[in-house]
């Protein structure tokens, strides 16, 4: 575990658009729930050493990475950072398309999936750490001001965020012209920041022209019958197991 207090980069990979997503009916909100845990695992799993996950947060992972006390070391640091970011991404639209590839179902969360889209914020400041019984919980002003970033008025798209010291440390985003942005919270001032709209081909986004006519139709059953035998199964009391554990951990892959 690191020092109670340290210098740190907190990234937030937050899905745009869940809001809107999870206001549906019963059976179309436990789709809505496993279509997200599902993203919200590719999201993890792009993700290794340095970032570490600090907690989930809805429809948001909160990441961190302790700066080395090496000044040397942070452009390594950074580097990797970009690296990933971007594998987030990659991650995230990789599942997407599987999930649509595989959907058989009609309801509004299956159908609506596609209008789901990632947001990164990364910032950087002092964090304190607290164990509370097993848990391990990061605090501090820069924890806050990470967290209200997310509320910035920015229409719902693909971007990733940086506030200026990082940004200037990092040096751009995969050579894309910024945008200037300056937001004013109250009780934190003004922070000025840049936001980088990546191109779809770079992420990901662009989608296969033959990916769904590869998925057979009893492949597409078996997917609704895992997400919905849960779903009844816990509704009749016969199943214990949250359906978030249960569901499948190969959706990294191809399906087909």
């Amino acid at each position: 575990m690191p020092s109670s207090t340290c210098q740190a980069l907190l990234l937030i990979a937050d899905i745009s658009g869940y809001t809107q997503f999870m206001k549906l009916h019963r059976m179309a909100v436990n789709h809505a729930k496993q279509v997200i845990v599902e993203l919200l695992k590719a999201i993890i799993s792009a993700t290794s050493s340095p970032l570490k996950l600090a907690e989930i947060e809805g429809d948001a992972a909160f990441f961190y990475a302790v700066c080395p006390e090496d000044s040397a070391k942070l452009p390594a640091l950074l580097a990797t950072l970009k690296t990933q970011m971007l594998e987030m991404f990659r991650a995230f639209y990789h599942v997407k398309r599987n999930l649509n590839s595989l959907r058989l179902c009609v309801c509004e969360a299956c159908t609506g999936a596609d209008n789901l889209r990632l947001k990164i914020i990364v910032h950087s400041g002092e964090v304190a750490f607290e164990r509370i019984q097993a848990f391990e919980k990061l605090f501090g002003l820069d924890v806050i001001v990470a967290h209200r970033l997310l509320k910035n008025g920015l229409a719902m798209s693909d971007y990733v965020l940086i506030t200026e010291p990082v940004q200037r440390a990092l040096g751009g985003f995969y050579e894309i012209l910024p945008e200037k942005l300056r937001l004013d919270y109250d009780g934190l001032g003004p922070i000025a920041a840049s936001v980088y709209y990546p191109p779809a081909f770079l992420i990901g986004a662009l989608q296969p022209t033959a990916a769904a006519g590869r998925v057979s139709f009893w492949q597409k059953v078996r997917f609704v019958v895992k997400l919905d035998g849960r779903f009844l199964g816990e509704l009749l009391g016969f199943s214990k197991r949250p359906p978030e554990i249960a569901l499948s951990q190969t959706l990294l892959q191809e399906p087909f």
